[in-house]
């Protein structure tokens, strides 16, 4: 698969889950327990960040950088969401879901950034 397409692709994908974040980050925030107001704000801070690495990617689709970005978030909303899944939050159940969502997330940034450099590495 060319290395345009694959960060073509991601780049879409983070600029509708920036979108989405920003959009229904207060009913997110609230469906994981985080709150309507702090996980509101947190959901739309990612959703700010998602839309500049997904605009990132689609202007620069055969460049790593912008999944190296990504995955330098998803390690953040990682850290946030484990935090927010701890024992006392009684909608710990979908933080955790929340949680396996962003780890799936990160496992695709990741294969699509080795993907970039074996593309870029057949075409030298």
């Amino acid at each position: 698969m060319k290395a345009e397409i694959i960060g073509r692709a991601i780049g879409a994908a983070s600029l509708a889950f920036g979108i989405t974040d920003i959009v229904m980050g207060r009913t997110f925030g609230r469906g994981i327990g985080a709150g309507e107001e702090m996980g509101g704000r947190l959901f739309q801070i990612v959703g700010a960040r998602e839309v500049v690495t997904g605009v990132a990617g689609l202007i620069a689709p055969g460049s790593v950088t912008p999944l190296h970005w990504r995955m330098a978030g998803d390690a953040f909303d990682l850290a946030a969401l484990a935090y927010i899944a701890a024992p006392a939050n009684p909608k710990r159940k979908m933080a955790w879901l929340a949680l396996g969502i962003v780890a799936g997330v990160a496992v695709a940034d990741y294969l699509g950034a080795r993907a970039i450099k074996t593309a870029k590495g057949a075409r030298s």
